[in-house]
């Protein structure tokens, strides 16, 4: 598969899905992005392929994008989440989808860097992206995979949520194959134990990523073991916010520590829950509240 691959992908006047392929930007298990230009409007755009090795994985991708509801993400249209504008079948039992292209780091990369643009404006970020987050699950979607690598920062201060090769419409079950797909240390303990997952699993992942954003950190042990990571999130209690910034206010620490309740029963049911509460906890917090 992977000599197949760079075959395909080696000249950059090559075509895929009927867009001309400008350049790799990104790669990962399961997939590769590339920076695409429509060869009749010179549009540019992003383009993901999802190159699964896996009959399972080819299978519930074909579900997903073949659904009744699987044009939902062609309409999603909102300020913090990245355009879809296109599914395809490409070559073999790869699919392909075309978004926006955006022109700006990860925010994984951001707080790795410790970088100005998060400490200056992390409420916002914060704000930005639990109003994405809620944009999606109103329109019938659960991402599966959110985390900072999958939110863009413009250079005008936008957050983007992007990566949609996990997310299904809510009424699409995905087989155990999926269950642990995702990045370990914003999984929630129902996906690591391959249960069912709903929305409540998008806001455990939301509440570790504004963890990160406000602290600068996981509140989980740092390991570069993906199976002990999940292992802490199972079996390890998060550390509080204020334990790693104290100047951070009491009512903004209980919003984030309901959002990781390790029992999906004691989270908030939905981002509009979430949103409701953290206004108010911004406030406290000496910051303008959305």
């Amino acid at each position: 598969m992977a000599r197949f691959l760079n075959f395909i992908f080696r000249r950059r006047e090559e075509r895929y899905g009927g867009y001309e392929l400008i350049a790799e930007v990104a790669r990962g298990g399961m997939s590769r992005i590339w920076k695409v230009r429509h060869p009749e409007s010179g549009r540019i755009y992003a383009m993901k392929v999802l190159t699964a090795e896996s009959v399972e994985l080819v299978d519930l991708f074909r579900r997903v994008f073949e659904a009744e509801e699987g044009d939902i993400a062609l309409r999603l249209d909102h300020p913090n989440v990245v355009k879809t504008y296109e599914y395809g079948h490409g070559r073999a039992d790869e699919y392909y989808i075309v978004m926006e292209y955006v022109d700006g780091p990860n925010l994984a990369t951001l707080i790795a860097l410790e970088s100005p643009r998060v400490r200056d404006s992390r409420f916002d970020l914060v704000m930005q992206i639990a109003e994405g987050l809620r944009y999606i699950h109103e329109k019938g979607l659960i991402h599966r995979d959110f985390c900072p690598k999958n939110v863009l920062c413009t250079d005008e201060g936008v957050a983007k949520i992007i990566d949609f090769g996990l997310t299904i419409p809510a009424s699409v079950k995905a087989r155990t194959v999926l269950a642990r797909a995702g990045t370990a240390s914003y999984m929630a303990p129902e996906q690591i134990r391959s249960q069912a997952v709903d929305e409540r699993a998008d806001i455990y992942a939301f509440g570790v990523s504004a963890f990160e954003i406000l602290a600068g950190r996981r509140p989980f042990p740092r390991s570069a073991d993906r199976g002990r990571r999940m292992l802490d999130i199972l079996n390890v209690d998060p550390l509080r916010l204020r334990e790693v910034e104290p100047e951070l206010s009491e009512p903004l620490e209980a919003v984030i520590q309901k959002c990781i309740a390790k029992d999906r029963l004691l989270r908030y049911k939905s981002m509009g829950e979430v949103i409701r509460d953290m206004g108010p906890a911004l406030e406290a917090a000496g910051q303008p509240g959305h």
